[in-house]
């Protein structure tokens, strides 16, 4: 609900503790007689919310203002997705991931201008998937690895919105419902949607997960023509390391779980030697803001094929 006066009452009620959300953000809580637990944005938030459940399970969430009402419930359902996962064991990595349109599903990672991003979406736009463009989520089970987006918003450079046939100067006239309504300029001038927004503007169809067949780094490096060649496990390894952010030993809290104790480090390094050993990996170059979904495509649709004749001549 959006009640100014329902959020000032809870906002009143005696803090017994606090908690510090995935995002930084700060939560003062309180726990009634009753089994109501009440969490409630601390002072400095940019959207004044509150939330409340008695089991962890079902939540009433309140804002403070009704055309914010829709980014808050769009958040606390991602981070609730995000401790669901991690719960479960799931490596969380800064990164993209899509399918090819022959249904090889791929994992992105990079520094920042790799082209993460904009690879996972001009994949989709080819005939593909998009899987997630920022934020992975990677599992393990007796039938190997898969990967599952965490819903955040597609964040573009003006280059790849215009790739897209996206007008960034015009994205008043774009953005219409949802976090956009109440969404401030981005502080590197990237233009950001949701995705029901890129799906609307770009046809970039979205599938919540896919088996992982390849793992690809990408570096921006200017090169003419995209470069790929394969990665052995140790440099997979030591590539993506810098990348995951869970496990993370200085964090983190389940900041909306009954249990606030923070989640297990792990055994990272482990971990990412059992992913980069069941899962090829390769290396690219390429010039994000120059090549076009064709292309991409193509190149990375042979390098897959490359990696599973050498993976096949090897075992």
């Amino acid at each position: 609900m959006s009640s100014p006066s329902r959020l000032a009452e809870l906002a009143g009620l005696p803090t017994t503790e606090r908690r510090e959300s995935y995002a930084g953000w700060w939560y003062d809580c309180h726990r009634s007689e009753d089994g109501t637990f009440v969490i409630v944005s601390a002072e400095g938030h940019e959207f004044p919310h509150a939330l409340v459940t008695t089991d962890f399970r079902t939540w009433e969430i309140v804002a403070a203002r009704e055309h914010e009402l829709g980014l808050v419930v769009t958040r606390t359902i991602r981070e609730l997705v995000r401790e669901h996962f991690v719960d479960r064991g799931a490596l969380m990595l800064h990164g993209a991931a899509a399918v090819l349109p022959n249904g090889t599903g791929l994992v992105l990672a990079g520094l920042s201008g790799a082209g993460k991003t904009s690879t996972a979406v001009q994949i989709a736009r080819a005939g593909g998937y998009c899987v997630a463009t920022d934020r992975s989520l990677l599992l393990s089970d007796d039938r190997g690895w898969t990967v599952v987006g965490l819903p955040m918003s597609t964040r573009l450079t003006r280059e790849a919105a215009l790739g897209l046939g996206i007008a960034p100067d015009e994205r008043d006239n774009l953005i219409r419902h949802g976090e956009a309504a109440v969404r401030r300029p981005d502080p590197r001038g990237k233009l950001s949607l949701s995705n029901e927004e890129i799906h609307r503007l770009a046809g970039v169809e979205f599938t919540a997960s896919s088996r992982i067949d390849q793992l690809v780094v990408l570096e921006n490096t200017g090169t003419p023509r995209p470069l790929s060649r394969p990665l052995a496990a140790a440099e997979a390894v030591t590539a993506l390391a810098e990348h995951f952010l869970v496990p993370d030993t200085v964090y983190r809290g389940r900041w909306l779980s009954a249990d606030p104790s923070p989640e297990s480090a792990g055994d990272l390094m482990g971990r990412l030697r059992a992913l980069a050993a069941a899962v090829p990996a390769r290396h690219g170059a390429w010039t994000p803001a120059t090549y076009g979904k064709d292309t991409l495509t193509a190149w990375l649709t042979s390098s897959a094929d490359d990696t599973a004749e050498n993976t096949g001549a090897r075992s």
